[in-house]
């Protein structure tokens, strides 16, 4: 039996094969284009040249251009009339609006993962995906540490047995608007975070489904919490002064019923 926390097979990075079909080629600049991002090679705003794009990756435009159609469909490009395409923006209220939305299949993740989890190859991967989130926190790294808290609920949702749940959260504009949170978050909350993450983390170890969908949930308000002082112009002021002071605004989260 295929353990759940197997990785799904990818392409290789040296580009795809040469008799791979149209499909997968475009998928796989697809894939290529929003792991740009995630890496940092393309940031926001920035234009992308089909025939570039094709001479980087490999293959003809033909498949670009059908990948930057459908990434534009996703959301993660613009398409600009006589200029190509280029990485879409997104507003702050855009990115609330996003983690309000992925807290649902998260939280979902997190149950039916926590629920299912054992002793073996999974629990060991659970463990593994949770040591990459504190070394991006000790490097003080805000990119990898959002990557590194995507990949955790990858995998959560990998083990949770939901297809749907997995095929959702691996859509292209999810890695993509993850992504563009690490500019707003852990900001200035870093010890706070993790402090939230290792208890979530030991929760799921725990196989408390019940109480570690709570503090899964109460982290998030607290980060939409702050990610909304920044809406209202504030840019996230009186939550930096909290901490500073040393009341920190995410510990009423933690309270049962909030």
């Amino acid at each position: 039996m295929t353990d759940p926390a197997a990785s799904p097979s990818s392409v290789s990075a040296s580009g795809p094969a040469e008799d791979d079909s149209s499909a997968s080629l475009v998928s796989f600049v697809v894939d290529s284009i929003v792991d740009g991002v995630m890496e940092g090679r393309y940031v926001p705003g920035q234009r992308l040249i089909a025939a570039d794009l094709a001479e980087e990756y490999g293959v003809s435009r033909a498949p670009v251009r059908e990948a930057l159609h459908m990434l534009a469909g996703e959301g993660v490009v613009e398409l600009v009339a006589n200029r190509g395409a280029r990485i879409r923006r997104l507003s702050l209220q855009e990115r609330i609006d996003f983690l309000e939305f992925t807290e649902a299949i998260c939280v979902l993740g997190v149950r039916l993962a926590t629920a299912r989890l054992a002793p073996g190859p999974s629990r060991d991967a659970v463990v593994e995906h949770y040591a990459a989130i504190e070394a991006a926190w000790h490097r003080r790294h805000s990119r990898d540490f959002v990557v590194a808290l995507y990949n955790y609920h990858i995998l959560l949702n990998r083990i949770s047995g939901n297809l749907f749940l997995e095929f959702f959260y691996r859509r292209p504009y999810i890695r993509f608007y993850t992504l563009l949170l690490a500019d707003l978050v852990p900001g200035v909350h870093w010890e706070q975070y993790i402090a939230n993450y290792r208890l979530i983390h030991a929760t799921i170890l725990s196989g408390d489904s019940h109480t570690a969908v709570i503090h899964f949930s109460s982290h998030i308000r607290w980060v939409l919490r702050i990610m909304r002082s920044a809406a209202d112009g504030e840019e996230g002021a009186p939550a930096a002064r909290a901490v500073r002071g040393g009341v920190d605004p995410g510990a009423e989260a933690w309270l049962p019923g909030r």
